[in-house]
C-alpha cells in the first residue's frame, strides 16, 4: 500500500507545485525579444526567395514544409526559435504583401502563434493589447509583428 501512497503523493506534489512550465507573458514577450533578429532574417529570406516562400504556402496547422535538405539554415533558424509550424499567405488587403504564421513550443498551457504581416496593421504596433470574448489573446510586437495565444475559437455573431 505504502509503495502506491508514495509515488501518487509524489506525483501530486509535483503536478501541483513543480510543474507549473507555463511561460508568463511578459517571459513570451522576452522570449521573442531574444529571438527578433533570428524571425527578422527567416521572414526577409522568405520575403527575398520566392521558392522558398512557395514551399510555405500551406495550410496552418500542416507542420514545417520539408525544407531541411535544401535550406538547412533555414530549418536550423526554425528550430532555434522553437517553430513547429509556419505558413505564408497573401494578403487579402494587398496582393504584393503577405502573412506568415509560426506556431512555437513556448509552453503557455495555449497554443502561441507569432505572426508576421508585410501589410501592417494597429495589433502589430508594440504595446498594443486584445483579449477577447473566447478568452483568446493579442500582443502588438512591433515592426509588423504581433503575438496571439489561441485558447479557443470566438463564438460567431448571428
Amino acid at each position: 500500500m505504502t509503495r502506491i501512497i508514495i509515488p501518487l503523493f509524489i506525483l501530486t506534489y509535483l503536478m501541483t507545485f513543480g510543474c507549473s512550465n507555463n511561460i508568463k507573458p511578459t517571459e513570451l514577450i522576452e522570449t521573442f525579444n531574444k529571438n527578433k533578429p533570428s524571425l527578422d532574417l527567416l521572414i526577409n529570406k522568405l520575403h527575398k526567395d520566392k521558392k522558398l516562400d512557395s514551399l510555405f504556402q500551406i495550410e496552418v496547422d500542416s507542420g514545417l514544409p520539408n525544407i531541411k535538405g535544401t535550406y538547412p539554415e533555414i530549418y536550423a533558424v526554425l528550430k532555434k526559435v522553437g517553430i513547429i509550424d509556419a505558413s505564408s499567405h497573401r494578403n487579402a488587403f494587398s496582393k504584393w504583401s503577405n502573412w506568415y504564421y509560426l506556431k512555437t513550443n513556448w509552453l503557455n498551457g495555449h497554443s502561441i502563434y507569432l505572426i508576421f504581416n508585410t501589410y501592417d496593421s494597429s495589433e502589430t504596433i508594440k504595446g498594443f493589447y486584445l483579449k477577447d470574448e473566447a478568452l483568446n489573446e493579442t500582443w502588438g510586437l512591433g515592426d509588423n509583428w504581433k503575438m496571439f495565444r489561441f485558447v479557443k475559437f470566438k463564438p460567431s455573431k448571428q
